[in-house]
Formats: structure tokens, sequence, C-alpha cells
């Protein structure tokens, strides 16, 4: 039976390896950690001779997992996510306090993460979200920012997580009734009413397909708006597919050629981006985003 010393060094090799195998380099991971590089290879060493097999194949531009790592990778991440969530649970109650400025575009809170903001809440009762939705957003006044990866110059910050989206056509129950499904993009853009929020038309793959169309009978900077027009029935829309889930309303048109993905980063203010409250906002739209299966790179 292993001893505890053994369990315990067994833990910091498990984690030194996930460590390299998420930077994709013993230089990169050490280097982040504060880790000699060859403190961090001797760790992954270990690991090695105790399992008795090869776990990194060491090149010259990286590090690349083996198949025996594929293996253990993800109870490796279930054991981080548990020492996460102990740390959690004994942080200071005064640090997961106060208000924290989060801005992102118009309906993604609306729409995704705002119906599940009660669960946060209960957590943490004395952390305050200001949601914000302003169209130019400035770091130096805000703690987080949801946003596309393209930035203007004068914001910097430290990335969380990336996650996409994907969007694809939809309509409702009530006009695929009275008018029927689009039998491909060219029977849509022909003989379908559309109703597009702006900010998806002016999306590259999207804009090639919208600039022809013959029935674009409604354009809106407002997705709440458009999305109650598609659902009473008076077109049909891009959207992104977890509206799927929350608008039961909503039928995804499949056999339509189209789908595109749209990546979002979510972002804060360097010097804070270790405080508890941030951590504790962050963990929690990660939680949402695998609950939902939203696939998502985490930086943080």
């Amino acid at each position: 039976m292993s001893t505890l010393k053994s369990k315990i060094l067994l833990l910091k090799e498990l984690l030194a390896l996930k460590e390299i195998v998420d930077k994709g380099s013993i230089q990169i991971a050490a280097g982040e950690n504060g880790i000699k590089n060859s403190n961090l290879s001797q760790l992954v060493k270990d690991l090695e001779d105790r399992f008795n097999t090869k776990l990194i194949n060491r090149k010259f531009d990286g590090s690349q997992p083996t198949n025996s790592t594929q293996l253990i990778y993800n109870d490796i991440c279930e054991i981080e996510s548990l020492l996460n969530k102990i740390l959690e649970t004994f942080v200071d109650m005064d640090a997961l306090s106060g208000s924290m400025s989060v801005w992102t575009e118009e309906g993604l809170f609306g729409s995704y993460i705002l119906k599940d903001l009660s669960e946060f809440y209960a957590k943490y009762p004395k952390i305050r979200l200001e949601l914000l939705m302003r169209k130019e957003p400035d770091i130096s006044n805000m703690d987080i920012l949801i946003v596309k990866p393209k930035l203007p110059p004068n914001i910097h910050g430290t990335v969380l997580f990336k996650f996409k989206t994907h969007l694809k056509f939809y309509t409702s129950k009530k006009y695929l009734a009275k008018h029927g499904a689009p039998k491909n993009i060219n029977d849509l853009l022909e003989n379908h009413n559309l109703c597009m929020v702006i900010r998806y038309m002016n999306l590259p793959e999207v804009q090639s397909i919208i600039k022809r169309a013959k029935h674009l009978n409604t354009t809106s900077d407002s997705l709440a708006l458009i999305y109650r027009l598609v659902s009473d029935g008076d077109g049909i829309t891009v959207f992104p597919s977890w509206f799927e889930e929350s608008g039961k309303n909503l039928v995804c048109l499949n056999n339509l050629d189209f789908e595109y993905e749209m990546e979002t980063q979510c972002m804060c203010r360097t010097e804070i981006a270790e405080l508890p409250k941030v951590r504790a906002f962050v963990n929690f739209f990660i939680d949402f985003c695998t609950g939902h299966d939203v696939p998502i790179d985490i930086y943080y």
C-alpha cells in the first residue's frame, strides 16, 4: 500500500505532467509556475519511472503527450478540479465580497448566462455584479470583459479563457407550419423571410450569404428583438446554437449547409486576475460552459 509521502509525491508529479501537456512545453510550463525547467522535467521523469512507461515525447519544438498520458489526463483534470473546490471552500469569505463590473455584448448574459446567475449569487451572496453593455469598453474602468479576440489597441489584460459558439439558421414551429422549411440555402434566400441581428450579418461567412437574400425583412442591433420576431413566426435568422436549449420555440434548420464558428474570450485587468472574487466568477462561467457542452479553452 502506498504511503502518505508517496501519494503526496504522486500528486505533485501528476499536476506537473498536466501543466506540461496544457502548455505544450516544459520550458513554458516551468516559467509560468516559477519552477526550474530541470525540476519540472525531473517530476515527470520520476512519474515515468513510477509507472514504467513514457509519458512525454520531448521534441525541439515542445513536448507531446504519449498515449499513456492521454489515458490518465482526464483523471488528472478531475483531481485538479477537486483541489480547486477544496481551496475555494476555505477562502476567507471577506475576500469573496465586493462588486465586479462585467462587460459583455448585448444578449449573451440576457439569454445565456443570466438565467443561471441565481446559482452564483446563492453561492457568493457578498459579490455584486454590475453587468455592462457599452459599445466601447475601457478595460481600465472594468474588471472583466467578454469580447471577441480582435480587441481595440487600447484594451489590455489577462486572458482567462476562450470559448466557441456555433451559429446556425433557426426558425419557429409557427413559421414552418405556415411557410414550410427551406430545401437548401438557395431556397432560403430566394423564398423565405429573414430577420437578422446586425452584428451577425457582419461576420464574413454570414455576410456573403445575406447579400443574396431577397426577403431581408428586419434587421436590428437587438438580439432580444430578433428572438421575439422569430419566435412569433415572422421569419428565419442566424442564432448561436445555445439558443436551441433556451428557446423552446426554436427549430434548427440542420438541412441547410451552413455553420459559422465564433470565438469569444474572457479577460480581466492583470492586477486583479488572482483575486478570489474573479476566480469565483470565472469558475462559474467555466462550469456553465462545460455543463452546456460549449467548447472552452482555459488559460486561467
